[in-house]
């Protein structure tokens, strides 16, 4: 059995390899978020989100973390429209101050 630190220590690894896959997600959700504003989309894809969940739940290896893994992904997906709101927002009063 592994100690108690050991443990925390492979959490911290992978916490630093979130981190990295976090950040890399976040540079995607800036593109899109610059897409949406130059052709008017919408922040909200009901459709993608469905997908996107579904697959990845589908994918899921252990299925007793389904519903912790798929709030996981809710979490994101919030984080994610919110942050293209605040930047779509931003980008909006930039543009009206010119």
């Amino acid at each position: 059995m592994k100690s108690l630190d050991e443990i925390r220590n492979e959490i911290d690894a992978i916490d630093a390899q979130m981190r990295v896959l976090f950040e890399q997600r976040m540079d995607c959700i800036q593109a899109v978020a610059e897409y949406k504003y130059s052709n008017h989309g919408n922040i909200f894809d009901q459709s993608r989100e469905e997908k996107m969940l579904k697959k990845n739940l589908i994918q899921l290896k252990n299925k007793n973390y389904g519903k912790e893994y798929e709030r996981f992904l809710n979490e994101i997906l919030v984080s994610s429209k919110a942050y293209q709101k605040d930047w779509i927002q931003k980008k909006e009063i930039a543009e009206r101050g010119k």
